[in-house]
């Protein structure tokens, strides 16, 4: 018994680990790319339209400080009410099975005929799923509701990921204008996290397998209209609101 356990236990972690990793490398990339981008358009804008290096860095270190602790704290609260729905429907599913396990029995069985299963290889499943009540949950959850236990997220991981992600991605457009003045402090903010974004962008590409340029220029692309964006905002302001 111990024999056949083990696999499968260091197959469950390393399924467990993979799901974790997953969903820490969708906060990172939306908390990065969003500080890239939103940091860029709005000093941007504040840079044309005040023309005070030190008004863009005040505003900037508010902008990211704010944001990020936002962005954290969206994070936690949509990870945790999904996590709460979810472990819901896991107790009603646990419920059924103690409740009523004959029914159960019948949806296993016609789950897994329509799969295609002969009902020799379903009499042996089914055998094995009820004298394991975990691993039937588990079963159950996947193939009636779509949910795997071991997926849930975990909410207090994922804010902090998505809230240093923030920071550090707000950070690369912050930084040129604690370096030089306005005229080329926007220039270098501009051009950085253009590159910044083409090489993150890039890196995506090659973890989903995808074209690593494509994914690059598309990235590109975003943070040049976002500084655009930015500089017509800030144009606008200083011509027709702040004087």
């Amino acid at each position: 018994m111990s024999d056949e356990a083990t696999p499968v236990a260091q197959a469950s972690s390393v399924f467990h680990r993979s799901l974790v990793f997953r969903n820490r490398l969708r906060e990172a990339v939306f908390g990065t790319q969003d500080g890239l981008i939103s940091t860029l358009g709005a000093l941007t804008g504040i840079a044309e339209g005040t023309h005070d290096g030190r008004s863009v860095v005040i505003a900037g270190i508010v902008i990211v400080t704010v944001e990020s602790v936002s962005m954290a704290a969206g994070s936690y609260l949509s990870s945790k009410a999904q996590r709460q729905y979810l472990e819901r429907l896991l107790r009603e599913e646990e419920a059924a099975i103690a409740s009523d396990p004959e029914g159960e029995r019948r949806e296993l069985w016609a789950m897994y005929r329509a799969r295609g299963y002969a009902d020799e290889e379903i009499a042996m499943i089914a055998r094995r799923l009820f004298h394991n009540p975990q691993l039937l949950l588990e079963d159950m959850a996947h193939k009636e509701l779509g949910i795997c236990p071991a997926a849930l997220e975990a909410p207090a991981g994922n804010a902090m990921v998505m809230g240093a992600a923030y920071v550090v991605g707000g950070g690369v457009p912050l930084v040129p204008y604690l370096c030089w003045p306005i005229p080329e402090a926007t220039a270098w903010s501009v051009l950085v996290t253009a590159v910044v974004l083409f090489f993150f962008g890039a890196l995506k590409g090659r973890i989903v397998r995808r074209s690593w340029w494509r994914s690059g220029l598309e990235m590109f692309g975003v943070a040049g209209l976002a500084a655009v964006m930015g500089f017509i905002i800030g144009r606008l302001a200083d011509r027709w609101i702040i004087r």
